[in-house]
């Protein structure tokens, strides 16, 4: 099987895979040992605007490696991992090594947020094109948008 071959079928996988599990982030004590997932974090208050500002003033201050900035929007990023939720949601709220490209949210938010966690079992090939097609659906304000290769 070529290449585009084993593409469109990964495609027409993530297209029909589904959540294995939907979690709703608490804390990170209580979230389970989770390998592959996708996660979305979103603003459940306040400005959007200026939110994006925030954190485009933090991004100024080149203190931290940040994420790519997009437009101002309630989904505040949305990312996957195959190797462990856990140690990358330390990073997004700020208590992973600053030169992690992440959202660092415990140095420059002051809001409230939610982070929607779906596990998936799936190739990490299959992962990726979830995790973009839904970047791309929903427009996170921060974090790259669809594929990595674009």
């Amino acid at each position: 099987m070529g290449y585009l071959d084993t593409l469109i079928q990964q495609c027409l996988m993530a297209k029909t895979a589904l959540p294995v599990q939907e979690y709703i982030f608490s804390t990170l004590d209580d979230l389970p040992k989770i390998s592959k997932a996708i996660y979305i974090i979103e603003q459940v208050e306040g400005d959007i605007n200026q939110t994006f500002n925030h954190f485009h003033a933090f991004k100024q201050q080149g203190t931290h490696a940040c994420a790519k900035l997009n437009a101002p929007c309630t989904v505040m990023y949305v990312g996957s991992s195959t190797s462990g939720i856990k140690n990358r949601l330390k990073q997004h709220l700020g208590r992973g090594h600053k030169a992690t490209y992440a959202l660092h949210l415990n140095q420059w938010f002051q809001g409230q947020f939610k982070i929607t966690i779906k596990q998936y079992e799936v190739e990490n090939q299959v992962l990726q094109l979830i995790e973009d097609d839904l970047s791309d659906q929903l427009k996170p304000a921060f974090g790259k948008l669809g594929a990595n290769n674009k």
